[in-house]
């Protein structure tokens, strides 16, 4: 009867030591398959898909920029024209103001104020033109500048009251002829530099078209990449998660089956009770 009883102990003790040295062989085993699982994870997750969204965010971006500033510079180039168009209106209506009595040899005291009043709004106008800067070949800084130099050639002539000489005369009596000649050149020079802005606006306007489908597209390649890896990334990520479930859930049903097995040694290792025992009322 002490065998039995010795053996009925030391079952259930090796039972209980063997369920304890699991639980702990299942815990190391645990954490090294969630190190491992992370390993995995960040293999998915870093597979150059990132650094490729980050290279078309930044063109993007860059785009974006060059755009914002391709719309500005259509603004002065529009702004500009229009100025150099009210120029070049200005400057005839004041000739023609100042020849208007018919008398073309003479200036009033009125005729040379007036003319002389109409040309510092002129040079006001050419100097409010916006210097624009915009990176390529499409540039209108040249027409701006040539524009400049009328307005200092025209500041440094001054209209008088009295003679006005005749086309070509050389040297002149006074700065009258010089003034109608130039005024003239400028409105002249001003409409064609107008022009000529147009046609550096519908360049423009070319570039940002361009600029815009090329931005459309890196937007829907942004969108389509986040989407189609997020849900590739999202799969294998689920799929590594499964497959270590699955294998933690079949290490620790091995255990639970041996497990069984050795409780039931345990259970027919343990001697029945005395037939005059109380614990028989428990059999």
């Amino acid at each position: 009867m002490a065998d039995s009883f010795f053996a009925s102990a030391f079952s259930a003790i090796s039972q209980a030591a063997s369920r304890a040295s699991f639980e702990q062989r299942f815990n190391v085993i645990q954490n090294g398959m969630i190190g491992q699982i992370n390993k995995e994870i960040d293999k998915i997750t870093d597979d150059g898909t990132e650094r490729r969204l980050a290279e078309i965010q930044k063109k993007r971006d860059e785009l974006v920029d060059y755009l914002i500033k391709a719309e500005d510079y259509r603004f002065g180039l529009e702004t500009n024209k229009f100025r150099l168009w009210e120029v070049s209106l200005d400057a005839t209506d004041a000739v023609s103001a100042a020849e208007a009595d018919g008398d073309t040899s003479s200036f009033t005291a009125d005729e040379a104020a007036n003319l002389n009043e109409a040309k510092d709004f002129i040079v006001e106008k050419i100097r409010n033109l916006r210097f624009l800067y915009f990176p390529g070949e499409i540039s209108d800084s040249t027409l701006t500048n040539l524009a400049r130099q009328d307005a200092n050639s025209l500041e440094a002539l001054t209209a008088v009251a009295g003679t006005v000489d005749a086309e070509g005369t050389d040297p002149t009596t006074n700065d009258n002829r010089p003034l109608i000649d130039l005024m003239n050149t400028v409105a002249t020079r001003a409409a064609n530099l107008s022009e000529s802005i147009d046609t550096l606006v519908g360049g423009v306007n070319q570039l940002i078209i361009d600029g815009q489908t090329e931005m459309y597209g890196l937007e829907a390649d942004l969108a389509e990449i986040s989407a189609v890896e997020l849900a590739r990334k999202t799969e294998e990520i689920e799929a590594v998660k499964a497959k270590y479930a699955n294998l933690l859930n079949a290490i620790s049903l091995s255990f639970e089956v041996n497990s069984t097995v050795g409780d039931m040694l345990v259970t027919g290792t343990t001697p029945a009770p005395d037939r005059t025992s109380i614990l028989n009322l428990f059999v």
